[in-house]
């Protein structure tokens, strides 16, 4: 074992050391995405009077906890270490996933999804800026979607197991499977993950003032404008991918599709993206990582229509389904892979925490949007409708950010003394994606 560890964790490219932290980020996945698969029991638990409103508001907690530890947390890993903050956050949404199953009100499920947002809010931000150092040079966004996609084979695993526990074993079986899960690769981490791209302590500011100084860095020359889009886009796509995430399965049964079927729609979305977005990222190394994020997008509100105008054949439906998935997943991975290029070492996790966290409001409010569209009387096409918006918005920003790389790749072309700009915008938009950072 010792002998593996020292192989690990020489600081050059290994696909071993990215597979290992998005494998912590797969059982993060599960515990994420399961309890839109449990929402129609929920809705019927014994006792708690549960609605649609407060099943959404229960939902919108994770991504509050979230938001809190991209923000607060990634940031942290630019100073301690990629290693320390993947195992605490993952130590973290382990033991909360736990107190989940062992909730015996709306009141205590909710203060434990919360709490376990925080550690998945952690530990993803980290988990790409290990990637993206631990991959080969050039192949950045495949390492960012190994990351990336690590969440939605979570959510794979979680409807899988729905089909065949929750009928038979109740909700709180399947948060038990997660935190099984979570607990076992938390343990195989603290032995086998490495470490990468600890800032030098001895030189950075210490604590609150690291903290901020970095944030600070994000919106310095030539970055701010980016810095905004970007979050600008997650925020959006994230609104839109676990709102569907969220509300699909419900949405499918208020169709009149029984349960077995609405989970299995579930399981589709999150199988395009698994299948669809590493696709995606292999054409984004030769188009470039906002062009094709864009056409993901596009992909995205285009499936959402075809799912207003209900199409009757299953396998039509399971189609458009499973491309709203690929579409929504790739779209965000290529923006991390996008950002995770375009920042220095010592930025890199805070600049992904900053798109994760500002992200993370639009997750915080897609589970209680599609609670008020239900609960107000609008229906399954009302909430559609509502993340075709939010779609068409995510598209606005991602053109901003084509239009700006385009306008600085024009200005870059005329002849003027040799200095390097703040931020290679125009990289963003390059036919063959760069590894170049801030610091080359």
């Amino acid at each position: 074992m010792s002998s593996f560890i020292e192989r690990l964790d020489q600081r050059g490219p290994s696909w071993l050391a990215v597979a290992l932290a998005s494998a912590v980020v797969v059982v993060e996945g599960y515990d994420l995405i399961i309890y839109g698969n449990l929402i129609p029991k929920l809705l019927v638990e014994p006792g708690w009077a549960l609605d649609k409103s407060g099943a959404g508001y229960i939902g919108s907690l994770v991504y509050v906890g979230m938001m809190i530890g991209a923000l607060g947390i990634s940031a942290l890993a630019d100073r301690f270490g990629r290693r320390r903050v993947i195992i605490g956050s993952a130590i973290v949404f382990t033991v909360f996933t736990a107190a989940c199953a062992l909730a015996t009100t709306p009141a205590q499920l909710g203060t434990a999804r919360l709490l376990a947002g925080l550690g998945m809010g952690g530990a993803m931000p980290a988990a790409m800026a290990f990637a993206k150092e631990r991959a080969p040079r050039g192949l950045t966004s495949i390492a960012i979607t190994m990351i990336g996609v690590a969440i939605p084979i979570g959510g794979v695993i979680g409807s899988i197991a729905a089909l065949f526990l929750l009928e038979g074993h109740g909700w709180r079986t399947l948060f038990w499977v997660g935190a099984g899960l979570s607990a076992t690769m938390t343990v195989v981490a603290v032995f086998t993950l490495p470490d990468s791209g600890r800032s030098d302590v001895g030189r950075a500011p210490a604590g609150r003032r690291r903290m901020f100084a970095s944030y600070a860095g994000l919106f310095g020359p030539g970055l701010t404008a980016v810095t905004v889009l970007f979050a600008a886009a997650a925020f959006s796509n994230l609104l839109t991918y676990y709102g569907l995430t969220t509300w699909l399965t419900t949405v499918m049964a208020q169709l009149h599709y029984p349960l077995a079927s609405a989970l299995q729609f579930g399981l589709t979305l999150s199988a395009g993206a698994v299948i669809g977005a590493p696709l995606l990222a292999a054409v984004a190394e030769r188009l470039g990582y906002i062009r094709v994020a864009l056409a993901s997008i596009v992909m995205v509100v285009i499936a959402l229509v075809v799912l207003m105008l209900g199409p009757q054949q299953q396998l039509v439906l399971l189609a458009v389904i499973a491309l709203a998935g690929a579409g929504s997943g790739a779209a965000l991975n290529l923006l991390n892979a996008a950002v995770a290029d375009k920042y220095p070492t010592e930025l890199r996790a805070t600049a992904l925490g900053w798109m994760s966290g500002i992200g993370r409001v639009g997750a915080i409010a897609a589970p209680t949007l599609g609670g008020w569209v239900l609960q107000f009387g609008a229906g399954p096409l009302g909430v559609f409708a509502a993340f075709v918006i939010c779609g068409i918005f995510s598209a606005i920003a991602t053109v901003g950010l084509l239009v700006l790389a385009n306008r600085t790749a024009s200005v870059a072309a005329t002849p003027a003394p040799a200095q390097k700009p703040a931020l290679e915008v125009g990289g963003l938009a390059d036919a063959r994606p760069s590894d170049t950072s801030l610091e080359a």
